[in-house]
């Protein structure tokens, strides 16, 4: 009886020492930051883009989650362009809320076929444009806006406008202006693949393979 007992107490420690060292472990988050490695892929989407007065064409934009800063990088050719478009956990948000308006708009058939400026947008943001014919080389600080705009009767995109700026301290040279143009059910599937909290845990799935012993 006594061995029996000795046997099961052994089998209790052992049992409370693996739980113990499989307890998820604490990690320092922020806004800018989540994790120490490099940038993964988080999906493609097949959106409609514009680049300066250029006509809306569909594109291809993959999408990176850069866990030491917090950001997601866009990543397409638009017209003669490869550009790459930043957005930071803030702006992420800024975006959110302006959909939100956007949606509540359109469930209520309350979107005007006006041009969109950036006099009646939902929101206004700060982004980095980079770009270039062969791949990004030059970079700026700009700024953005959304609202919608009608592509086809009865269809308005929700619109991401990021404002031509110029390169600071280099005369005639100015990011072209890029239009995203994103449907109420892409963006479902932006934010499926995109919402906070998956990319932390895609984060984690990394972190949990590079950690295991």
């Amino acid at each position: 009886m006594k061995r029996k007992f000795i046997t099961i107490s052994v089998i209790i420690l052992v049992l409370l020492s693996s739980c113990a060292s499989k307890q998820k472990i604490k990690r320092e988050r922020s806004e800018t930051f989540i994790a120490d490695i490099n940038a993964f892929e988080v999906d493609t989407f097949h959106l409609y883009s514009s680049s300066n007065l250029n006509n809306p064409k569909i594109n291809d934009f993959e999408v990176l989650f850069i866990p030491r800063t917090n950001e997601i990088l866009v990543t397409g050719k638009v017209s003669v362009n490869i550009i790459q478009i930043v957005f930071s956990y803030k702006e992420r948000q800024n975006l959110a809320e302006a959909h939100a308006k956007y949606l509540d708009a359109l469930n209520a058939n309350a979107i005007p076929d006006v041009k969109p400026k950036a006099k009646n947008a939902y929101s206004k943001g700060k982004t980095t444009v980079l770009w270039g014919a062969m791949g990004p080389t030059h970079e700026v600080d700009t700024n953005y806006y959304t609202n919608a705009q009608y592509l086809e009767p009865n269809k308005p995109y929700f619109k991401i406008t990021c404002e031509s700026a110029q390169v600071q301290g280099v005369e005639h040279v100015s990011s072209p202006k890029i239009c995203l143009y994103i449907s109420p059910s892409q963006w479902e599937q932006i934010m499926e693949a995109c919402n906070q909290e998956h990319l932390v845990e895609m984060t984690d799935e990394i972190l949990a393979q590079a950690e295991a012993f």
